[in-house]
């Protein structure tokens, strides 16, 4: 059966990171739009920040929306504010209940994140971004690119949320998952991903494109329009 144009495609970079987490599936798919993390308001909520996206998105209701990592977070809390046919989750959760053990003790110190010294560890982390420890630490170098190239006001808001994350959204769409099984950001061991990548760590967007973007494009094309047979 010969299907229609596929639904426009959204992804969110995990953590305040840029664009080029999802280098190769820009390559699969010219289409895709990754939006740039806009800079928080002070004490901006989680859904009052989504708010603010869904208006610079308006032109994108009724596609896929999707994200790693935080991003997956963003989609599930956007995706009824775009009449999202499906959300993707690409090393993500689907709830507060399935973020670390870590994530969830930490929680009373949230106050603290004001006093991280972001840059310093952006510094620090920056060795780990060098094309030879890149083959040789592949899931390392992938979570210290995505944090070096992160705004660190958004991330240090980012962190906030995550912490203060304690609300499931109700979807009217389907979510579907895509999760490496040596992610030790989000172990696999608290969720239930559609699909397992095995070998893959946190940022499988980057180490394990190829999967990532087979998975992308099987959502795609179960929601692609079916044109109207001919009167």
């Amino acid at each position: 059966m010969k299907t229609g144009p596929q639904p426009p495609l959204i992804l969110f970079s995990g953590l305040a990171a840029d664009a080029s987490v999802f280098r190769p599936q820009k390559v699969a798919h010219p289409d895709l739009l990754v939006p740039k993390w806009p800079k928080p308001k002070p004490n901006e909520t989680l859904d009052e920040y989504c708010d603010r996206i869904e208006v610079d998105l308006s032109s994108y209701h009724g596609g896929v929306v999707g994200g790693a990592s935080f991003g997956g977070i963003i989609a599930l809390h956007l995706a009824n504010r775009l009449n999202a046919k499906a959300v993707i989750l690409i090393g993500s959760v689907r709830s507060p209940e399935q973020l670390s053990r870590l994530a969830r003790c930490a929680r009373p110190l949230k106050p603290l994140i004001a006093w991280i010294p972001i840059r310093i560890a952006q510094w620090i982390c920056r060795p780990f971004t060098m094309k030879l420890l890149q083959r040789w630490f592949p899931h390392t170098s992938a979570i210290a690119q995505q944090f070096c190239n992160a705004d660190r006001v958004v991330f240090r808001w980012s962190l906030e949320r995550i912490l203060d994350w304690n609300l499931t959204p109700k979807l009217d769409c389907p979510v579907f998952q895509i999760h490496g099984d040596r992610d030790w950001v989000l172990p696999i061991r608290n969720t239930r991903p559609d699909q397992i990548v095995k070998g893959g760590g946190h940022v499988i967007s980057l180490t394990h494109a190829r999967d990532v973007n087979q998975f992308i494009d099987r959502v795609r094309r179960d929601f692609s329009q079916t044109p109207a047979a001919p009167s």
